[in-house]
């Protein structure tokens, strides 16, 4: 049943506030996804704070030119559009698509991207989908840091060591 024009109004209001409020979007179309999958995706998607729905070519075409996202093609020959959008990681939200989309290869396919309200391509969205998470980070550069601190501490421990095993030698002897 085609939607009356209030409830294309109100989506394509809801559109406009998703695009203006997030940092990172990014456009699937999808074919033969099965409701089960659909509702998964949907599921890890609000577990990330991510909001993913579909949308009608047209309405996201208005939405975009009124947030002023420029050169954002959703003419896909009558496939159907899915937008994924996030408030603040784009990391997140393209990892979790990424992983999506991989997972499913013939039936969801990114095909736009955009980030800070600017179009992106595809090889970006995938190399953000496979930086290592914020923690992994975190856990590395505590490493770094911490790196030099051990080293000097075995320099200053070094003789007090030395000391230690020429004691030891002669005690066994």
């Amino acid at each position: 049943m085609p939607k009356t024009r209030v409830q294309k109004e109100a989506q394509l209001t809801r559109l406009i506030d998703k695009l203006q409020s997030s940092k990172a979007v990014i456009l699937t179309e999808f074919t033969g996804l099965t409701m089960e999958d659909f509702d998964s995706l949907r599921a890890k998607a609000r577990k990330e704070g991510v909001a993913f729905q579909v949308a009608k070519n047209t309405l996201l075409d208005k939405a975009a030119k009124t947030v002023g996202i420029e050169g954002l093609i959703t003419q896909k020959g009558g496939k159907q559009i899915a937008v994924a959008t996030d408030g603040d990681d784009e990391v997140a939200i393209s990892k979790l698509i990424y992983q999506f989309a991989k997972d499913h290869k013939e039936k969801i396919k990114i095909f736009a991207g955009v980030i800070e309200k600017k179009m992106v391509s595809i090889d970006i969205i995938n190399q953000l989908a496979q930086l290592p998470s914020r923690e992994e980070l975190l856990a590395k550069l505590v490493g770094s840091l911490n790196s030099p601190i051990n080293g000097f501490v075995r320099v200053l421990n070094g003789p007090t060591q030395g000391f230690y095993n020429v004691i030891k030698a002669l005690s066994n002897k």
